[in-house]
């Protein structure tokens, strides 16, 4: 069955942007429902509300919180010799706990939504999806791990949103082996959208928090921290770039062979020919395939918040949030 799927990247506190959207999907366009919903780091955060239609909660979050509500950034030397990120989690991890609660969990297990949170194990470097469904997946570059109940479904929530380096790896309880520490999944995937696709679906709304073309600055870099977030800055840059690319390159690709095809047929070959030059099994990784529609929502100029997002400024997300919804407005009115 052809599914829907919402994608939201990573971006710390520019994930408000990604609520604006979501915002003016559901007051505006009911029409548009989500089978999956995949998120990686503050998407990760976004989509379980979500799927469940907590949008004023998403609001509210996105909306009020400061740095210190999600990170303490003090005693970073002493946290550099003695601990494993830069900064505490702490405040992250506490909300985490208010907000996604058990019940809200079972909620969303009870749903027919797919919800996919996106990490990376560190002993392993394999991204590994920690998802309420128990759907197999058929590709092996990656691992899906089903949570069972909240408390893991917490830990994979938060697992995603921790940035590696500044926030610590976190284990998660779903996971039978040891050790076993996972990050941030913008490690590797800055936005899940080939595993939308892997998952069924032939329509994907992918929202991105960062312009197509990235940033650049006249600063002269003399600090080793500054240095650090600039570097896992660009390098995130690059994992979207291909994130975006590859779908759109095999939807390309699809669109070519059914045009080699068509000019076949008008040249006079016979369908039965035709399909046993192309759909050669196990040869042919566009077999049974469809074209995808692929919707690419992102700012038009940076967003702010700072290297990582890892800046929270009510203000700051207040606008990027009107700024979601203005981009929205004018792509699906």
């Amino acid at each position: 069955m052809a599914k829907t799927a919402l994608v939201v990247s990573g971006g710390g506190s520019k994930g408000a942007f990604a609520v604006g959207v979501v915002k003016y999907l559901a007051e505006n366009r009911p029409d548009i429902q989500f089978d999956t919903l995949c998120g990686t780091s503050t998407g990760s955060l976004i989509v379980p509300m979500a799927a469940l239609g907590e949008i004023s909660l998403l609001e509210t979050i996105y909306t009020t919180q400061t740095t210190a509500d999600v990170v303490i950034t003090g005693n970073i030397l002493n946290r550099f010799a003695r601990a494993n990120s830069l900064y505490d989690a702490g405040p992250l991890a506490r909300q985490i706990t208010t907000n996604y609660t058990d019940e809200r969990f079972k909620q969303l297990a009870a749903s027919k939504k797919e919800v996919f949170l996106t990490t990376v194990c560190l002993q392993t470097g394999r991204i590994t999806y920690f998802s309420n469904t128990g759907m197999p997946m058929l590709n092996t570059n990656y691992d899906v791990v089903k949570l069972n109940d909240g408390q893991a479904f917490r830990e994979a929530v938060l697992a995603s949103s921790c940035q590696p380096v500044f926030m610590p790896p976190i284990e998660v309880s779903a996971v039978t082996e040891k050790p076993r520490q996972f990050v941030d999944g913008g490690l590797r995937e800055y936005a899940p959208i080939q595993l939308a696709i892997d998952n069924g679906a032939t329509e994907v709304y992918a929202i991105l928090l960062t312009p197509e073309t990235a940033a650049t600055s006249n600063e002269r870099f003399t600090s080793t921290f500054n240095i650090l977030e600039s570097t896992i800055s660009w390098f995130t840059n690059d994992v979207a770039v291909n994130d975006v690319q590859i779908p759109l390159l095999y939807n390309r690709a699809l669109q070519y062979i059914d045009a080699v095809k068509q000019k076949m047929l008008d040249a006079g070959v016979k369908q039965a020919d035709i399909d046993k030059f192309f759909d050669v099994p196990g040869a042919n990784p566009f077999l049974g395939k469809k074209e995808l529609t692929i919707h690419i929502i992102r700012p038009d100029a940076p967003l702010g918040g700072g290297a990582g997002g890892l800046v929270f400024d009510p203000t700051e997300m207040k606008g990027m949030m009107a700024k979601g919804m203005e981009v929205a407005e004018r792509l699906f009115s």
